[in-house]
């Protein structure tokens, strides 16, 4: 049997635990989600949907009959169990409307066989169901018009991943559009392919196709999805600033509103918190010169820490060792042989240059000598 996805709604996190623990003795080889709030419970669905969906009827934020509105948007058939610490018939009225499989009183130690009765014929009986919403989806075909209108394009086309359009703002009846969408879908697998592979987490390629009669661009909207934008080829080209500006921009905002109605995106882009003019999309051309495009700043790596030189110990201080008593006696003995007529005999040695030098401007009395410590006392 193949295994299913569980998704757990509950702010205390005893509860969500104590559920994960009860359905992990069915045995199943189930993926189990545990999640706090009905937003992070959104991400969850559009990361992965969800087969059976455990949901408290108070959360922060989003209620969980809220949580259950919207899932229904996408999936019609995939079991929901609602569970509260109060019943409220008005509670229960809404979630019988929206087709929940049980409603649940907390705690829910006492009623766990018939929790795990109904989880059991729910996975074994239901699927998981993401459908893309149509074109009354207002959210999405504005955002596709409003984007075809401030770049002047003949056409624009949100794609899925096997190429297939789910919503279009504007035609081109001269083009086989379902041939063409099929191989640009080809070229973007490849390029999130290649994003990966260098390491790209939250890829933002923008791709751009060079033609005579038409020229095309397209930008992934997180992995599942593209939007693909027709110019005419006379000027299709010209426009490669404004369609990485606004096309890119565009892409993110259907990201946030795709994963708002429960379809399956790839919704890692949204806790990165990233701006898109700071991400340098990749772009690939084809046979005809493009206008060049804005030269990215080059990543500088940062200079490695510089190491302090070391600095060698101070040399140990110089102890002088005393005297002898026999060299005291020798240099006693010589200094009474130095009499002052040694001394003037130095000074009629002399030669004239020598006393010359002597006598120069440059050089130092014994006084000044003794004074600049040149000649200890």
């Amino acid at each position: 049997m193949p295994a299913k996805r569980i998704l757990l709604v509950d702010d205390q996190r005893d509860v969500t635990r104590f559920l994960r623990a009860a359905l992990e003795t069915l045995g199943r080889d189930d993926t189990i989600v545990e999640v706090r709030s009905g937003e992070e419970a959104f991400l969850e669905i559009g990361r992965g949907g969800a087969d059976l969906l455990v949901v408290d009827v108070k959360l922060p934020g989003m209620s969980g009959i809220e949580v259950v509105r919207r899932f229904r948007r996408t999936n019609a058939k995939a079991a929901v169990i609602l569970i509260s610490g109060a019943m409220d018939a008005r509670v229960e009225s809404e979630a019988a409307n929206l087709g929940v499989l049980a409603f649940m009183r907390k705690p829910l130690h006492a009623s766990m066989d018939k929790f795990l009765q109904l989880a059991q014929q729910a996975l074994s009986n239901g699927g998981a169901e993401t459908e893309m919403p149509g074109d009354d989806e207002p959210v999405i075909s504005d955002r596709l018009s409003t984007l075809r209108r401030d770049l002047g394009a003949n056409a624009v086309f949100l794609v899925d991943m096997q190429g297939r359009i789910t919503v279009r703002a504007g035609d081109i009846t001269s083009l086989d559009v379902d041939a063409l969408m099929a191989d640009v879908i080809a070229a973007m697998s490849a390029s999130l392919k290649v994003s990966r592979t260098v390491g790209g987490l939250i890829p933002s390629n923008v791709l751009f196709f060079d033609g005579d009669e038409y020229d095309v661009y397209a930008a992934n909207v997180g992995q599942f999805y593209a939007i693909t934008v027709v110019f005419d080829g006379e000027r299709g080209a010209g426009q490669m600033g404004p369609v990485m500006r606004y096309g890119r921009q565009c892409a993110d905002d259907l990201l946030n509103s795709l994963v708002m109605l429960g379809v399956k995106v790839d919704s890692s882009a949204l806790f990165a918190g990233r701006s898109t003019e700071t991400v340098a999309p990749v772009v690939v051309a084809a046979s005809k010169a493009t206008p060049a495009s804005k030269t990215p700043t080059p990543v500088v790596a940062a200079p490695p820490p510089v190491q302090p030189t070391p600095v060698a110990p101070p040399p140990p201080p110089v102890v002088e060792k005393p005297m002898t008593e026999a060299e005291l006696k020798a240099l006693e003995a010589a200094l009474a042989g130095l009499g002052q007529q040694n001394a003037n005999a130095f000074w009629d040695n002399l030669s004239e240059d020598e006393a010359e030098a002597a006598d120069s401007p440059n050089a130092l009395s014994f006084e000044e000598a003794e004074k600049q410590g040149l000649i200890k006392k």
